[in-house]
C-alpha cells in the first residue's frame, strides 16, 4: 500500500468519525459497524498497516465514500459541518502533540483501554476525551437536536467518536499528512479513495 493510500485511509477515519457525530447528533442514528470499527481503532497502537487499524478498508468505507464523492474537492452545503468537525480534530491533534507531558499522559490512558471490556469502552473513551481534549481550545461544539443530545448514551458515544477522530488524526500525521496535503493533494486523495473502494491499488 502506498503512502498516499495510507494517508487517505487515515483521513477517512477522521471523516467517518465526523460523519457519525453529525448523524448521531442530528438524527439520533448510529451505524453500529462504523462505530465499532472506529472505537476499536483507538486500541490499535502498533498495527502492521494503516488498514489493519480499522479492521480492513471496509472499516472506514463510509469515510472513503465521502472523500470519493468530493468532500474535499467540492463539498456540498450539508457537508460543511462534517468538514468543520474534521478540521477541528486535525487541529486539536496537532495541539495535543505540542505538549509532550500531556501527550505522554494521554498515551498512557489510551494504552490502559486494552484492559476494558467492549461494553465499558465507550464510557472510558468518553472520560479520556473529557480529560484531555475537551479542555483544549477551541472546543468542538456539536450541533444537533436536543431530543437526541439529551439521551444519556449519546454524549458518551459522541465523545468516543471524537476520540477515535483524534486517533485517526495522529495516524494521518504519522503518514505525512498536513495542511499541504489537504490543499494540494485533494484530487489525488479523492482518486485514491475511489480506487481503495474498488479494491484496487494506487500508483
Amino acid at each position: 500500500m502506498t503512502n498516499l493510500e495510507e494517508r487517505t485511509l487515515a483521513l477517512a477515519g477522521v471523516i467517518q468519525a465526523s460523519l457519525c457525530v453529525q448523524s448521531l447528533a442530528r438524527h439520533g442514528e448510529l451505524d453500529v459497524a462504523d462505530f465499532n470499527a472506529l472505537m476499536q481503532s483507538v486500541l490499535i497502537l502498533d498495527a502492521a498497516s494503516t488498514a489493519s487499524v480499522y479492521g480492513g478498508v471496509n472499516g472506514v468505507r463510509r469515510g472513503l465514500t465521502s472523500l470519493a464523492d468530493g468532500l474535499l474537492v467540492s463539498p456540498k452545503a450539508d457537508s460543511l459541518e462534517v468538514l468543520r468537525y474534521a478540521m477541528s480534530l486535525l487541529h486539536l491533534q496537532r495541539q495535543l502533540l505540542t505538549d509532550e507531558q500531556k501527550f505522554k499522559q494521554f498515551a498512557q490512558q489510551i494504552e490502559n483501554l486494552s484492559g476494558y471490556s467492549k461494553d465499558d469502552l465507550p464510557a472510558k473513551c468518553s472520560t479520556i476525551y473529557q480529560d484531555f481534549i475537551s479542555v483544549m481550545r477551541p472546543q468542538i461544539i456539536v450541533n444537533g437536536e436536543e431530543e437526541f443530545l439529551q439521551r444519556p448514551e449519546v454524549p458518551v458515544q459522541i465523545r468516543t467518536l471524537l476520540l477515535s477522530g483524534i486517533r485517526s488524526a495522529v495516524l494521518w500525521q504519522q503518514k505525512g499528512g498536513g495542511r499541504f496535503s489537504l490543499v494540494w493533494q485533494r484530487t489525488r486523495m479523492q482518486n485514491a479513495a475511489r480506487t481503495l473502494l474498488a479494491g484496487g491499488s494506487v500508483h
